[in-house]
């Protein structure tokens, strides 16, 4: 399990994208729930939780509405056609063998016009095109290289995966630490290379 600091993160970046109408929110991942329970909180918001590892369940369930444990692969929601309002993936779907499965069946308990915001690490990251120009592809225990990431997303491909699904992308947020050669790069690129300097996406969009 990673350290708790990854746990316990609320999301204020996510929770910055879900619209405040968004009443039922569904957290997949929710880790200790530090995110339902700030939505909870600031919004009287109900939020069912799924989580996979039995100490951060343990943790989860008294901070969320609801909690569902086991592999998300393999659930079977108990709710009806377009119970929820929103569906958050906070650095999730690249643990999944089928992101895009995932992605499509749970479209059914989501109602039309409603949200998905996903947040994914970005393989493209010059730290990773850096690393394959010298022949390198090293896993680590965090990051973009996760040891645990089984899937690796470029934004197109991102996209491509969430328009699969029925979505309409509105919004996209890069995450990347603040550097003077990062500030170089993308002056004398025009613009042109900020998917060499994001390090993760968040992604706002709405089912069709």
């Amino acid at each position: 399990m990673k350290e708790n600091k990854y746990y316990e993160n609320p999301r204020e970046d996510i929770i910055a994208l879900i619209p405040p109408e968004a009443k039922r929110v569904l957290d997949v991942g929710c880790a200790f729930g530090s995110m339902g329970k700030r939505l909870r909180e600031l919004r009287g918001s109900e939020v069912v939780g799924i989580e996979n590892e039995e100490r951060a369940a343990d943790i989860a369930r008294g901070n969320v509405s609801k909690l569902i444990t086991g592999d998300v692969e393999n659930i079977k929601l108990p709710f009806d056609e377009a119970y929820f309002d929103c569906i958050v993936y906070g650095d999730i779907l690249e643990h999944l063998r089928n992101p895009w499965k995932v992605l499509k069946d749970h479209t059914h308990y989501l109602k039309r016009g409603g949200f998905c915001i996903a947040s994914i690490p970005n393989v493209s990251h010059y730290s990773v095109v850096q690393a394959l120009l010298s022949d390198r592809w090293e896993y680590a225990v965090s990051g973009i290289l996760d040891k645990k990431h089984l899937r690796f997303f470029t934004l197109s491909g991102i996209r491509n995966m969430l328009e699969e699904a029925g979505y309409t992308v509105e919004e996209e947020k890069r995450y990347a630490r603040a550097s003077k050669a990062k500030k170089v790069l993308n002056a004398l690129s025009g613009g042109r290379l900020k998917h060499l300097l994001a390090e993760q996406y968040i992604i706002k969009s709405r089912l069709r």
